[in-house]
C-alpha cells in the first residue's frame, strides 16, 4: 500500500466546481464585452459616425435656413447617389473576393482599398456639403442652430425620438419657408 495521503472525495467536488463557476464568468464577462462593443459600433454607424443626421440638421433650422439646406443638397444629389452605388458595389467586391475560392488575397486587398476610397470620397462630399450649407446660412441662422445645438447636447435629459425623411423635411421647411414674411 502507498503511505501517500489520499484526498477526500469532497474536495475535488469542490474544486471542479469551482472551476466550472470560474469559466462560468468568464464567459458571461467575455459575453458582456462582445455585446458592449457591437452596441458601440451600432450606435456609432446609427448615430453618422457622431455627426448628426441631416433630418436632425433641419429640425434644428430655422425654416429659411432648412430651405437653404435643402438646396445644397439638391445640387448635391446625383453625386450623393453616385457615390452611394460605388461604396456598395465595392462593398459587394470585397465580399465576393472575400468569399472566393481559391482566395486571393491580393485581390481581396484591392477590393478593401477601393471600398475605402469609396467611403473617403463619401466622407468628403458630406464635408463639402457641410461647408456649403454653412456658408449659405446667415448670422442668425448660425446663431440660433448653435443654440439649439446646445440646448439638445447639454440642455438635460435627451429623449430618443423618430425624425422624418429628409425629403418631408424639406418640404415642410419650403412650405413655412413661403409662408413666413422677410
Amino acid at each position: 500500500m502507498s503511505d501517500v495521503p489520499q484526498a477526500p472525495r469532497r474536495s475535488r467536488f469542490w474544486l471542479i466546481a469551482s472551476l466550472c463557476l470560474n469559466f462560468f464568468f468568464i464567459g458571461l464577462i467575455v459575453a458582456g464585452l462582445v455585446v458592449a462593443r457591437n452596441r458601440m459600433i451600432a450606435g456609432a454607424a446609427s448615430e453618422g459616425y457622431g455627426n448628426l443626421p441631416p433630418e436632425v440638421l433641419l429640425q434644428l433650422l430655422p425654416p429659411a435656413g432648412g430651405v437653404k439646406m435643402c438646396n445644397v443638397i439638391d445640387a448635391n444629389l446625383e453625386t450623393f447617389r453616385k457615390l452611394g452605388r460605388d461604396l456598395v458595389d465595392t462593398r459587394r467586391a470585397v465580399f465576393r473576393a472575400f468569399r472566393a475560392e481559391p482566395f486571393d488575397s491580393a485581390a481581396f486587398k484591392a477590393a478593401v482599398e477601393r471600398s475605402t476610397a469609396a467611403q473617403i470620397a463619401l466622407v468628403r462630399l458630406k464635408q463639402d456639403v457641410g461647408v456649403q450649407v454653412t456658408e449659405t446660412l446667415d448670422a442668425n441662422e448660425r446663431q440660433e442652430l448653435a443654440r439649439k445645438l446646445v440646448q439638445r447636447f447639454f440642455g438635460g435629459q435627451r429623449e430618443r425620438q423618430d425624425h422624418p425623411t429628409l425629403r418631408e423635411l424639406c418640404a415642410a421647411a419650403r412650405a413655412q419657408a413661403t409662408t413666413q414674411p422677410r
